[in-house]
């Protein structure tokens, strides 16, 4: 009798109690969230060590900067990261590519599992593509010497079949 008491305590208490509290990212474009960061660069990790003091588990991690993609980062950069996920951590791979969405705090970068990505979604959201009137241009001049060719070709056929027919 008390464990059908006690579940159906737990059960009332799970449904009434509502969503549990959880980290979850903004869902916005990467575009305005690369737009909003201070810095932005595709890296990979290669060392992480914990940030003394209380409060909010952290992690500094260094990363190898492959590609600068927003603010001057230089060729390596620590970068705060929450531990839990729970607080917006995320676990970073030693010697993995990751686009990384940082701003300062307190003087240095931080960022959440927000702010890690795919580093080919983040070059390609910043790549614009470039050229493309010449390539629309070269692409009529090439349109228009085909068309000139077979215009020819076809003037010259129906001049051909013209002298040979027996027609007045």
């Amino acid at each position: 009798m008390r464990g059908a008491v006690a579940l159906v305590a737990s059960t009332v208490a799970l449904v009434t109690s509502g969503e549990a509290a959880a980290y979850t990212c903004p869902q916005t474009l990467l575009k305005e969230r690369i737009d909003q960061a201070q810095a932005v660069f595709v890296g990979r990790a290669t060392a992480s060590r914990p940030v003394p003091g209380a409060g909010i588990p952290q992690r500094i991690v260094t990363f190898r900067v492959d590609q600068e993609v927003k603010g001057d980062v230089g060729a390596t950069v620590d970068v705060r990261i929450p531990v839990r996920p729970e607080n917006g951590g995320q676990r970073i791979p030693l010697d993995v590519a990751a686009g990384i969405l940082a701003s300062p705090v307190d003087g240095t970068l931080f960022t959440t599992r927000c702010g890690v990505t795919d580093p080919g979604a983040v070059l390609a959201t910043v790549d614009e593509p470039r050229g493309n009137a010449i390539k629309l241009l070269i692409g009529i001049l090439i349109l228009a010497a085909v068309l000139g060719y077979s215009v020819r070709r076809v003037r010259r056929k129906q001049a051909a079949a013209g002298r040979g027919s027996l027609a007045p």
